[in-house]
């Protein structure tokens, strides 16, 4: 099994200690094996706040991270209209067309990375701290993102043998775009 990082969309802030009701919801965004993406953290980056785990229940720390879904779609929407690569095509449509039919516009995202951060040497909640740390500086590497997904002139080697799809669309797969789905390996659907 792959180690993930998780987004989930939740109808309640889940950075507080108010109980949860049973017209509260929890579902599935998108999963993504041994990172975080960029995708991710921009949704997350609209008000970041430090939660406690929907997953792990390991103990009073937060190992989440939460953000405000209308204004992370909006950043997103930001981002992926600068991007100019030969082969987003409709990802960035596709992307933002499910996170709007997939969440309410004051509800919050959940960006679970315990998985990620138990795949490194460093205590989790100094990985943690630096996640939250990395939101607030998300514009550098936004615009470093978008410099190196620009087109450049083709070499020699690229003009004689031209590039699979599959490889052209790697840039723009390893945002974490392409992968959304309600269901994912950890459903939050039935927890309290």
């Amino acid at each position: 099994m792959a180690n993930r990082s998780y987004l989930y969309t939740t109808s309640f802030a889940p950075d507080t200690d108010t109980a949860r009701t049973p017209a509260d919801r929890v579902s599935g965004i998108s999963e993504w094996p041994y990172a975080i993406p960029l995708v991710f953290r921009i949704l997350v980056s609209a008000d970041p706040r430090p939660c406690r785990s929907l997953i792990w229940n390991d103990g009073p720390d937060p190992t989440a991270i939460t953000g405000r879904c209308g204004p992370g779609i909006i950043r997103l929407e930001q981002f992926l209209a600068r991007i100019d690569h030969p082969a987003l095509g409709s990802w960035a449509d596709d992307a933002i067309a499910f996170l709007r039919a997939h969440t309410e516009p004051d509800g919050h995202f959940v960006l679970e990375c315990a998985e990620i951060f138990a795949m490194d040497d460093a205590p989790v909640g100094e990985q943690y701290t630096r996640e939250i740390q990395a939101l607030s500086e998300l514009d550098t590497e936004i615009d470093a993102t978008l410099a190196r997904l620009a087109p450049t002139k083709p070499n020699f080697w690229q003009r004689v043998f031209k590039p699979s799809q599959e490889s052209l669309e790697a840039p723009i797969r390893e945002l974490g775009l392409g992968y959304w789905s309600d269901t994912l390996y950890c459903d939050l659907d039935n927890r309290s």
